[in-house]
C-alpha cells in the first residue's frame, strides 16, 4: 500500500512539473526607482551607461498577474560589459594591479585574472570581475582613465526570467513532494522496513534536488544583481619618433649574458675537439715530414740539371 501511495505521489509531482503555469506564484525582481513601468532602459555612452534594473526584493504573486501588472514588472537581466584597453607595455602590469586594487576597494568579486609577458616588450592581460551596479560607474571611470586608451567596448544583456521561473517551479514541486514524503514517514500507521527505506530514499533525493535548485537560484540572483566587467589589456612596446629602439636596449642589456654564452660555446667546442688533438698533431707532423722529404728529393734533381 505504501509503495502504491509513494508511486502515485511521484507521478503527480512529475505531472505537476510538466503542467503549464496557471495561477502559480512567480518570483520576479521589482523595480525601485528609475522607469516606473519597470522596463529595462539603456543610456548611451561608456562608462556612464547603466541598465536601469533593480535586483533587490523578490515579490511573490499568488494569482496570475494582469497584463498591466506584467508590463510593470522588471525583467531579470544578466548584464556584461567589456573593454579592450591599449596602453604602453611598461605600464600594463602596474595598471592591471591598480584596477584589481580598485576592485577590492569596491568589494567586487574577481572571477579571472591573468598577466602574460610576451616577446618584444608586449604585455597581454585579462581580468573578469563582478561589481555592484551602484559601484560600476566609479570602477569604469578608473579603468578607462589615462594612460589607457579604450579601443573596443561592448555591452550584452541576457534575459534570465525563463531560467528563474523554471527553477522556482521545480523547487516548488520538489518542496511539495518532500512535505508529502515527510508526512508519510511520520504517519503512525504500520510500515514495513522496505517501505521506510523507499520513503527515506525518495526523501533524500527530493532534498538533494531542492538544494541543487537553491544553489542554481542563488547563482542566477548573483549574475542578475551584479554587472560583469571583462577587461582586456593590450600592452604595446614603447616607441620614440615612430621607431622601436627596444632591440638595441635589449642588446645592450644582454651584453654580459651574450659574453657568457660565447665563452660557454668556446668551452663546449674545445671539449669536443680535445680527443682529436693527438690525431691532429700526428697528421700535421706527418704532413710536414712528407713535405721535407719531397723537397729533399727535388733539390738534387735540380742540381744535376
Amino acid at each position: 500500500m505504501i509503495r502504491t501511495i509513494l508511486l502515485a505521489a511521484l507521478v503527480v509531482s512529475t505531472l505537476a512539473s510538466c503542467a503549464p503555469e496557471s495561477g502559480t506564484s512567480h518570483n520576479l525582481y521589482s523595480p525601485s526607482g528609475g522607469d516606473p513601468s519597470g522596463r529595462v532602459s539603456y543610456m548611451g555612452g561608456f562608462p556612464q551607461s547603466t541598465v536601469n534594473v533593480n535586483h533587490a526584493q523578490v515579490l511573490s504573486q499568488t494569482t496570475t498577474p494582469s497584463p498591466s501588472q506584467q508590463s510593470g514588472r522588471a525583467m531579470q537581466i544578466a548584464v556584461t560589459r567589456g573593454f579592450t584597453l591599449r596602453l604602453p607595455g611598461n605600464e600594463a602590469a602596474g595598471l592591471h594591479q591598480k584596477h584589481l586594487a580598485e576592485c577590492a576597494r569596491l568589494e567586487c568579486t574577481v572571477l579571472e585574472t591573468r598577466l602574460d609577458q610576451l616577446n618584444g616588450g608586449s604585455v597581454s592581460a585579462r581580468s573578469s570581475v563582478r561589481v555592484a551596479p551602484d559601484s560600476y560607474r566609479a570602477f569604469a571611470a578608473v579603468i578607462t582613465a589615462p594612460p589607457a586608451e579604450v579601443t573596443t567596448q561592448f555591452e550584452r544583456a541576457e534575459d534570465m526570467v525563463v531560467a528563474v521561473l523554471d527553477i522556482d517551479k521545480r523547487q516548488e514541486v520538489k518542496t511539495a513532494l518532500r512535505d508529502r514524503l515527510n508526512a508519510m514517514l511520520n504517519d503512525p500507521g504500520t510500515k514495513s522496513a522496505a517501505d521506510l527505506a523507499a520513503i527515506e530514499k525518495e526523501l533524500a533525493q527530493a532534498q538533494g534536488d531542492i538544494e541543487t535548485a537553491t544553489a542554481q537560484r542563488n547563482y542566477l540572483r548573483t549574475i542578475t544583481e551584479t554587472v560583469r566587467v571583462d577587461i582586456n589589456y593590450d600592452g604595446r612596446p614603447v616607441v620614440f619618433a615612430g621607431y622601436d629602439f627596444l632591440p638595441i636596449k635589449r642588446a645592450v642589456g644582454d651584453i654580459g649574458q651574450t659574453l657568457i654564452a660565447s665563452i660557454a660555446s668556446l668551452i663546449v667546442a674545445l671539449t669536443a675537439a680535445l680527443p682529436w688533438l693527438p690525431v691532429i698533431v700526428f697528421a700535421v707532423w706527418g704532413a710536414r715530414r712528407g713535405l721535407r722529404r719531397w723537397r729533399a728529393q727535388k733539390t738534387p734533381a735540380r742540381n744535376a740539371t
